[in-house]
């Protein structure tokens, strides 16, 4: 490895001011200028790490650095294409620290390659001019019915549209994109990009239906009565973990989603201290969005140290620039309510480390004797979210996990009824978009060879039986 490595390009980021005060995006993206900077800096392994370990879905970095290296940036945004199916949401939602560019083999001594901040460069510049056409395959006279137009859905309709299979997906959202569209601030995703997405895909043919849920206006049996020849299942995970506590109910306390779904005129915190208990990117979104509603103070609370956080350091330090504080070692035993009946506070209690769980993160445990009290104005629960278990396996008719999630054959996403394939969080519970789409494309081709042969037991060998299963 040379031992002169030019210093990583910083990437160009909105001032402080405005990012407390405006929902807008915060990086602004290189100048080709900077990105073929950046680029060169890349030593081209023949075994790279970023992608054969770092990417869930495999992408070709080195190659496509190479290209931007040659300053061939049309060429090097058709090749992230082959590979992700949004390169231009997933390069700035993914944690690449966690990912590609902590398998950077640079990294090792010097600091790693942008990788995130290239394949974004070279999307967006390909979008800006007008090189990222989707190209849609000569009607095969089958039609797939998507249900949910989230990562795995978005991605599993250009396939269909690729191969040349009509697509209709259907939401009950009336805007198309799911979490990425609904459930994430402008000041991270830009809801244009997403909306720039969806127009390459309907430019391709795929229609969408918003404002429809399974079991409403038409149940799955009506999809495949003469209408659809395979129904894709990629609802997400919108149920929220909400914990037994006591004054959970009361005025105040709010679930991340809808807090976040709320818009920059939505759940108005002026003035308020807003507590959000959670540790992930949900839990930085919420309270990150806090500051820029008015919040005077916007904290986290956090039952794990910060080391054992499970969301994006990139995320965290942008939070504490912004002013976010964080409380590490507290977890919530009640909400407690004011003279007005609104949340006035949170009891916690202090915790400590144990050994570490499944997962390599240290549990947490009680001290005895350590209850306090926390102000909170607004209370934000960000414990996560789960696919919605109530209803999924009856309107469905297909089997469960315990924890209800669909289950799937990993590498074609059937599920045990023929004819049904689902993917992304629906089958994962609630994961990385990255990951959504590729379950999303492994699922499309299942479809496909579904299509084309009707071998149903080539397909779906690999599904657990519903042992324990909800349904």
């Amino acid at each position: 490895m040379a031992a002169n490595v030019a210093p990583r390009q910083p990437m160009p980021v909105l001032d402080l001011p405005s990012r407390r005060s405006s929902f807008g995006e915060i990086a602004q993206g290189f100048t080709p200028e900077q990105a073929v900077a950046e680029a060169r800096r890349c030593i081209l392994c023949k075994t790279p790490q970023c992608s054969l370990k770092g990417c869930p879905l495999h992408n070709l970095i080195p190659a496509w650095i190479k290209l931007i290296q040659e300053e061939k940036f049309a060429e090097a945004a058709a090749l992230t294409r082959t590979t992700s199916s949004m390169p231009e949401i997933c390069s700035r939602v993914c944690p690449q620290e966690r990912l590609c560019e902590g398998s950077c083999a640079l990294g090792i001594k010097h600091e790693a390659i942008a990788i995130g901040a290239l394949e974004r460069f070279v999307n967006d510049w390909a979008h800006e001019h007008g090189e990222i056409p989707l190209q849609a395959a000569p009607a095969t006279g089958r039609t797939v019915a998507v249900i949910g137009s989230g990562p795995a859905g978005m991605a599993a309709a250009e396939q269909f549209r690729w191969w040349g299979h009509d697509v209709v997906v259907y939401d009950a959202l009336e805007e198309p994109g799911g979490l990425l569209a609904s459930g994430l601030p402008g000041f991270k995703l830009p809801l244009e990009v997403v909306r720039n997405r969806w127009k390459l895909l309907t430019d391709a043919g795929v229609r969408f239906e918003g404002g429809w849920r399974i079991g409403e206006r038409m149940t799955v049996d009506d999809l495949f009565t003469g209408l659809f020849d395979a129904v894709f299942v990629a609802i997400g995970a919108w149920s929220p973990v909400v914990p037994n506590l006591p004054g959970r109910d009361l005025p105040g306390v709010v679930q991340a989603l809808d807090f976040l779904r709320g818009g920059p005129d939505g759940l108005r915190v002026a003035g308020q201290e807003v507590v959000v208990l959670g540790g992930g990117d949900t839990a930085m979104d919420s309270a990150r969005t806090a500051i820029r509603r008015g919040a005077t103070r916007a904290r986290i609370a956090y039952r794990r140290d910060e080391s054992n956080m499970p969301g994006s350091r990139k995320e965290v330090k942008m939070a504490k620039e912004e002013g976010v504080e964080f409380e590490f070692l507290v977890s919530p035993l009640a909400f407690l309510a004011g003279a007005d009946g609104r949340v006035r506070a949170i009891r916690v209690q202090r915790m400590a480390l144990g050994e570490p769980d499944a997962e390599g993160r240290r549990r947490p445990t009680p001290v005895a004797g350590s209850e306090t009290e926390v102000p909170a104005h607004t209370a934000v629960m960000a414990f996560g979210y789960r696919p919605d278990a109530s209803w999924v396996g009856r309107e469905l008719g297909v089997d469960l996990n315990a924890d209800g999630n669909i289950l799937v054959n990993a590498e074609t996403g059937a599920t045990s009824r023929p004819g049904v394939f689902a993917a992304g969080d629906c089958t994962l519970g609630a994961d990385l978009v990255c990951r959504a789409v590729l379950t999303g494309r492994k699922a499309a081709a299942g479809i496909h060879q579904w299509l084309l042969h009707g071998d149903w037991a080539a397909l779906a060998p690999l599904v657990p039986a519903a042992t324990g299963a909800v349904s």
